[in-house]
């Protein structure tokens, strides 16, 4: 006959502390490797925040919260688990043959080959100096001399500072950002939460500012450095169609119109070309037929061809 004892007590098991803080501090340094290597890839902060910079979906804004955050989780419960685990890891520290605290050699080489890596990567010695060098490339490689901002951190700067900065009064700035549907404007709004209301990169508005038309640096927000670089008012031109917005919601005009003369342009926007040097006139622009749009652009006094452009799609 069994013994009732001997049949389970159907209790559950006690919650295993110790088995949680292993886990999370486990999970915790796997976000941690993996967000470091975001970090490590990702551009200076200010080519990340003037072109909204992504990688996986998350900004670096987001992906240093992720970092931080895990950091602390982690530093925290690596506490308790050390508390949890005090007793093993005291044995690392005894002598095996007298089981008391003494020296060891294991102790002795991870401090010896953690303070090898402190003093290398003060003194800039190689390894480290080559890793921190090839961080540096990477970084670097984000950049675009062509789609930089006017100055660092240039989306902390108001409306009406950054259309100071691209010199362009501050009227027709906001003419044109109208112009693309804008919302939100306002001189003293920081250009970083206007490009964010519009669902934009700091850069493209300033690009809009400037008079530009294509698609930008990024395009729009999700855009990074590896993205196609906007072409200046010069190459704004006449190939709109679907997927190349260029501005809050209008369509792009890329192409070379400012290489284009009068004639080939008028050409190829099926314009009457007599219309259209009439219109110029009657705005005092003097036009030759066989000038390019940069060339009369210059010619009478305007920074860029767009202004010419949008006089004539005016008619």
């Amino acid at each position: 006959m069994q013994n009732d004892h001997s049949q389970p007590s159907g209790k559950r098991p006690p919650f295993a502390w110790r088995a949680l803080t292993s886990i999370i501090v486990a999970a915790s340094a796997i976000v941690l490797v993996f967000s470091g290597v975001m970090l490590f890839s990702s551009p200076p902060g200010r080519v990340a925040n003037w072109t909204d910079w992504r990688l996986v979906g998350l900004t670096k804004h987001e992906w240093i919260g992720l970092h931080v955050c895990f950091a602390t989780v982690f530093i925290v419960v690596a506490v308790f688990h050390l508390i949890f685990n005090l007793r093993p890891l005291l044995n690392y520290f005894k002598n095996r043959k007298t089981r008391r605290l003494g020296f060891r050699w294991e102790w002795a080489v991870a401090l010896v080959l953690c303070g090898l890596v402190f003093a290398g990567t003060r003194a800039g010695w190689p390894p480290f100096s080559t890793l921190l060098a090839f961080n540096e490339r990477v970084k670097r490689s984000w950049e675009d001399p062509r789609a930089n901002a006017p100055i660092p951190h240039a989306e902390l700067l108001t409306l009406k500072e950054l259309s100071e900065q691209a010199k362009v009064p501050y009227e027709t700035a906001v003419e044109r950002l109208e112009t693309q549907g804008a919302k939100g404007i306002r001189p003293e709004v920081v250009v970083a939460d206007l490009a964010s209301t519009n669902a934009l990169t700091p850069q493209r508005v300033f690009e809009i500012i400037q008079g530009q038309r294509g698609r930008g640096f990024g395009g729009g927000r999700g855009g990074g450095p590896g993205a196609s670089v906007a072409g200046s008012d010069e190459d704004s031109g006449s190939r709109g169609g679907p997927g190349r917005s260029g501005g809050f919601g209008g369509g792009g005009h890329g192409g070379g119109a400012g290489r284009k003369t009068l004639t080939q342009y008028c050409a190829d926007e099926q314009l009457d070309l007599q219309k259209a040097m009439d219109l110029l006139q009657a705005k005092g622009i003097k036009a030759s037929p066989d000038k390019t749009l940069r060339d009369i652009a210059l010619d009478n006094g305007f920074d860029r061809p767009f202004e010419l452009i949008e006089i004539l799609r005016s008619k």
